[in-house]
């Protein structure tokens, strides 16, 4: 490339790593020459020599879900507004295959990571890459950013309360991964409870995402309490519910009051309306990529814990 631009390696080389100054002449013809070779540069050895690969992996469990898929595509929007590209990382539920991309990401110098999987039994205190936790509780070294989920828990609760269900039953994730989520579900039974009505709380296996174990889980709910008027739920398992509500004659929302949390595009898809609580997908990922950048520029996290208002659709 420097022959074809008539300049020296080492004019290229500062060009390319924008260090010293190049006259706008000596740029333009770099640049033509860049565009006539077709020249892609070395991220990994680039990486090596200025330190950074403007590289950040996200690992999420499942991209299919449209909680990760939402928050996926905001976090991939912010970094590239800041100059970084984003490497997807779906560990399809995988705790091998999620340390095969932790290694991966660090082994190719990722300045930073941003981690939302659900895997139980990895130290995240060990990676050495700067991290941001998304709606987990990985380590009390690393930050996470979450929505508020005790006002969404209470919000939801007061719902059911002016609608005057008598018998409630909710969903909520698996109780070993450490989530800051689980505080909406304490809070809404808590509620409840002052209020008198019955809540039961139905745990979900680990990682399971699928819609078509949520169809059999809202059969089995159907079948082993006839006698509901209330379920709470993330969007997906409220929607199947409502929807093998249906099927069997059952009024939504007069004879089963159904409220949904996450407030992704799917619950904008069904009818009967769904209301549920909305995350900030937009503002958390940019809260996460301007904390994980404050990392990767080696200030130093003064807030472990970053909670961002819902709002009620």
């Amino acid at each position: 490339m420097a022959r074809v631009a008539g300049v020296s390696k080492n004019t290229v080389s500062r060009y390319l790593n924008n260090r010293g100054y190049i006259s706008q002449k000596t740029r333009d013809t770099i640049q033509e020459a860049i565009d006539l070779l077709h020249y892609q540069p070395n991220q990994i050895a680039r990486g090596l020599y200025t330190g950074h690969t403007n590289l950040v992996g996200l690992v999420i469990p499942d991209v299919i879900q449209p909680f990760f898929a939402t928050m996926a595509f905001h976090i991939e929007e912010e970094l590239h507004k800041r100059g970084y590209k984003m490497i997807l990382c779906d560990t399809v539920y995988s705790q091998d295959k999620e340390r095969g991309y932790l290694d991966m990401l660090e082994a190719h110098k990722a300045d930073g990571i941003i981690i939302g999987s659900h895997s139980t039994d990895i130290d995240y205190s060990n990676i050495k890459s700067p991290v941001v936790a998304l709606d987990r509780n990985l380590s009390d070294t690393i930050p996470v950013v979450h929505a508020d989920h005790e006002h969404g828990g209470r919000a939801v609760a007061q719902a059911f309360i002016n609608h005057g269900c008598h018998s409630v039953v909710q969903f909520m994730g698996y109780s070993l991964v450490r989530t800051p989520s689980a505080q909406r579900h304490r809070v809404f039974s808590d509620q409840l409870a002052r209020h008198a009505i019955p809540c039961e709380t139905i745990e979900l296996d680990h990682n399971q995402f699928e819609f078509g174990t949520y169809l059999e889980v809202a059969d089995r709910l159907l079948d082993e309490h006839p006698n509901i008027d209330g379920v709470f739920a993330s969007d997906l398992i409220a929607l199947a519910v409502q929807r093998q509500a249906l099927a069997r004659g059952i009024a939504v929302p007069d004879d089963l009051f159904i409220f949904g949390y996450d407030g992704s595009y799917v619950h904008q898809t069904c009818w009967p309306p769904l209301p549920t609580i909305i995350q900030p997908y937009e503002k958390m990922a940019s809260i996460i990529v301007e904390v994980l950048i404050r990392q990767i520029e080696g200030e130093p996290c003064t807030t472990m814990d970053y909670c961002i208002d819902v709002t009620v659709a």
